[in-house]
C-alpha cells in the first residue's frame, strides 16, 4: 500500500517538499530557482553518505568534473580571472543537481514524482495566467513576454516544467491507465501551452516545445488507425489555432514567421550574424583555453579598448554572447572545453537512445529531450551562468530518472 505523507518520516518529507518547490520556486526568479537547486543536491548528498564510494563509478559524473576542471583552469589562465571563476566555480551545481534529482524524484514510493508533476502544474497555470494578462494589457509594442518576474524566461518555463508535465501525462494518456475524464483535461492542458508558447514570442522556445511534441508522436514502433486520427486531429487544431493568433497579431507574426526566413544566424540578415561572426573568429583566436568562461563580452571590449577589435575579430562592435552553446563553449573553454561537453551530451544520448531500444521505442521521452536540448543550431548560450541552465539541467535530470527507473524495473545497473 502506497506511503501518505502522514506516514513519512521527517527526513522524506523535506525530501518531497524540497523536490515538490523546484517549479514554485522557480516561479519566483533565478535566485529562488538557485537556492531550491542547491538545496535539493545538498538533501541528496545528506542521505547519501553511505553511497559516496559509487558516485564516481557515473560516467555522467565523471565527464562533469573534467570539464569543471577544466574550465577551472581555463578561468585561471584567462585574462580576466576573477570575473571568470564568478561562473565557472560554481558551474558543477548544474550535473549535481541534474544526478541528484534523477534520484529524488523516484523516493518516497514515487510520490516526490507526483508532487513534482502536481507543482509542474500548478506552476505552469500560474504563467500562463501570467503570460495572458501581460499579454491582453501590458505588452505594448513588445512580441516578447516576461512571465511572473519580469524575465524573457517564460516561453522557458512552459519549455521545461510544462513540457515535463505534459511527457508524463501523454504516458499516462497513451497507456490507457487514466479516466476520459482526466484525458480531456490533459489534451486541454498541453493545447494550452502551446498556445502560451506561441504567444511568448521565444523563437527557440516555441521550436524546441512544438519540435518536442513531434518528436513524441513520431517516434514509436507502431501507428493505429485511432492514434493516427487524434495526431491529426490535434496538429489540425494547432495549426488552425496558431494561425488565427499570428494573424491576429502583427508583432506576433513579425517575430515567429517573418523572422524564420531573415533571422538564421548565417544570413546577413540576421542580428545573430555578429555574435556568431564574433564567437567564430575568437574560437580560431583562442584555441587551447578559450577566453575562460563569462569573459565573451569582456575579452571583445578589451580589444575594442585596445584598437585591435577588427583586425583580431573582424567585426565592428561586441556582443554579450555567440547566441550559440557550442560556439560560447569553443570561445570560452577551448577545443577540449569543447569536446569534453560534447562526450557528456553524447553519453546521455546514447543513454536514452539505449533506453528506447530497451523499451522496443515505447518509451522515447529521455531520447526526445536529450535530442532536442543538444541540437547543435540554436540560439541558446548560457553554457555557465545561472539564467537558462535551470531549466536545462531540470530536463536532463528528469530524463536521467526516467531511464534510472526503467534499469531499476529491469534489475540492471543503476549508475549512470
Amino acid at each position: 500500500m502506497p506511503l501518505t505523507f502522514h506516514q513519512m518520516s521527517a527526513v522524506d518529507k523535506f525530501s518531497l517538499v524540497t523536490v515538490a518547490l523546484l517549479p514554485i520556486a522557480s516561479l519566483a526568479g533565478n535566485a529562488a530557482a538557485d537556492v531550491a537547486l542547491v538545496v535539493n543536491v545538498a538533501l541528496f548528498l545528506a542521505l547519501s553518505t553511505g553511497n559516496y564510494k559509487s558516485f564516481p563509478q557515473s560516467s555522467f559524473l565523471r565527464l562533469s568534473f573534467a570539464f569543471w576542471v577544466w574550465i577551472l583552469i581555463c578561468s585561471a589562465v584567462s585574462a580576466f580571472p576573477s570575473h571568470s571563476f564568478q561562473d565557472s566555480l560554481p558551474w558543477i551545481r548544474f550535473p549535481l543537481y541534474a544526478f541528484a534529482l534523477s534520484h529524488l524524484l523516484g523516493k518516497n514510493s514515487g510520490l516526490n514524482l507526483k508532487y513534482f508533476i502536481g507543482a509542474a502544474i500548478l506552476g505552469t497555470l500560474i504563467e500562463l495566467a501570467f503570460m495572458l494578462h501581460e499579454y491582453l494589457f501590458i505588452r505594448g509594442e513588445l512580441a516578447r513576454l516576461h512571465g511572473t518576474f519580469g524575465k524573457l524566461i517564460a516561453g522557458w518555463y512552459l519549455t521545461c516544467l510544462s513540457l515535463i508535465a505534459i511527457f508524463w501525462c501523454l504516458e499516462k494518456l497513451r497507456h490507457g491507465i487514466i479516466s476520459h475524464r482526466i484525458a480531456v483535461a490533459i489534451c486541454l492542458f498541453t493545447a494550452a501551452v502551446c498556445y502560451g508558447v506561441i504567444i511568448s514570442g521565444e523563437i527557440m522556445s516555441t521550436l524546441f516545445f512544438l519540435g518536442s511534441l513531434f518528436l513524441y508522436f513520431i517516434i514509436r514502433n507502431s501507428y493505429s488507425l485511432k492514434t493516427l486520427s487524434v495526431m491529426a486531429s490535434g496538429l489540425v487544431v494547432l495549426v488552425v489555432g496558431g494561425i488565427i493568433v499570428n494573424v491576429r497579431d502583427p508583432l506576433l507574426q513579425e517575430r515567429l514567421i517573418h523572422s524564420m526566413t531573415t533571422r538564421l544566424p548565417w544570413m546577413p540578415s540576421s542580428d545573430y550574424n555578429l555574435p556568431w561572426t564574433t564567437g567564430m573568429t575568437m574560437a580560431m583566436e583562442n584555441p587551447l583555453f578559450g577566453v575562460g568562461p563569462k569573459n565573451f563580452n569582456l575579452y571583445c571590449l578589451s580589444l575594442k579598448q585596445a584598437g585591435t577589435l577588427e583586425a583580431l575579430l573582424r567585426v565592428p562592435r561586441c556582443e554579450w554572447h555567440p547566441h550559440n552553446l557550442y560556439l560560447q563553449l569553443a570561445d570560452e573553454a577551448g577545443i577540449f572545453g569543447l569536446v569534453i561537453f560534447i562526450l557528456i551530451a553524447a553519453h546521455l544520448i546514447r543513454l536514452s537512445y539505449r533506453h528506447s531500444n530497451a523499451n522496443h521505442w515505447m518509451r522515447n521521452v529521455p531520447l526526445i529531450i536529450m535530442a532536442v536540448i543538444f541540437f547543435p543550431i540554436q540560439t541558446y548560450s548560457q553554457a555557465f551562468g545561472q539564467s537558462k541552465n535551470f531549466y536545462l539541467w531540470t530536463l536532463i535530470g528528469f530524463a536521467l530518472f526516467l531511464i534510472r527507473q526503467q534499469l531499476k524495473e529491469r534489475g540492471g545497473d543503476e549508475r549512470i
